[in-house]
């Protein structure tokens, strides 16, 4: 089976929106599996392949000065199976490039899945795909969020929610969650609680309770 080609819009997002669900499946693929010393499940694991999709190849400057590179651009990204969009400050959201509107709208059609963080979920209901749809987006954010997506049905109630093919999550360690979730619905909580360990991390549910992972039934 070909590998999982999954993209990242590169805009001036907040680092963890991107790079903590990122590393939640970076840390249950086939490499970082074997080489944790997972040998077993590593086939089991996640064979993905990122592309980091800016306008340009220019470096993108993020909320905290630090700048990242795209891997591609709009024009020359692959096949994409998923889209992951991180949550950008208000400035950006109330002019985002035409360029970029236009990429994501297109990709949303091709891809199994669009993945949100924080205000991403902004970014997409400004471009209308969220219309009609269930959604959250950071929850500090709703005034602003209703405001640009005056059709979308917001709600702050929960950490993430799920509607078709659209993931939108809360804040941006709510996105590592959603992402944690995926992994497990998509790879088998075995796998993803390998990943898990190798992060020290533990997910929190939907409703932001702690998950009860099988290493803690030995305890």
């Amino acid at each position: 089976m070909a590998p999982i080609q999954f993209g990242v819009i590169m805009i001036p997002f907040q680092l963890i929106d991107v790079a903590g669900p990122v590393d939640i499946l970076c840390s249950s693929s086939v490499p970082y599996l074997r080489g944790f010393g997972n040998p077993g499940l590593a086939e089991r694991g996640i064979d993905i392949e990122f592309h980091y999709i800016g306008e340009g190849m220019d470096p993108v400057t993020h909320n905290s000065g630090y700048k990242s590179l795209p891997t591609t651009t709009l024009s020359t990204c692959p096949k994409l199976d998923y889209l992951l969009i991180g949550g950008p400050g208000p400035d950006y959201l109330k002019s985002i490039p035409p360029a970029i509107a236009s990429f994501v709208c297109e990709r949303a059609d091709e891809v199994k899945t669009v993945f949100t963080t924080c205000t991403g979920g902004i970014v997409a209901s400004a471009f209308g795909l969220l219309d009609g749809l269930n959604a959250t987006t950071n929850h500090e954010a709703m005034a602003l969020a209703r405001e640009l997506g005056p059709n979308v049905k917001w709600t702050a109630e929960k950490n993430w929610v799920v509607d078709g093919k659209f993931w939108t999550a809360g804040g941006a360690c709510a996105g590592m969650d959603m992402m944690a979730h995926w992994v497990m619905e998509n790879y088998g909580k075995d796998i993803a609680e390998a990943g898990f360990a190798a992060l020290a991390y533990e997910p929190r549910d939907v409703d932001g309770k702690q998950v009860i992972l099988r290493r803690h039934a030995s305890e």
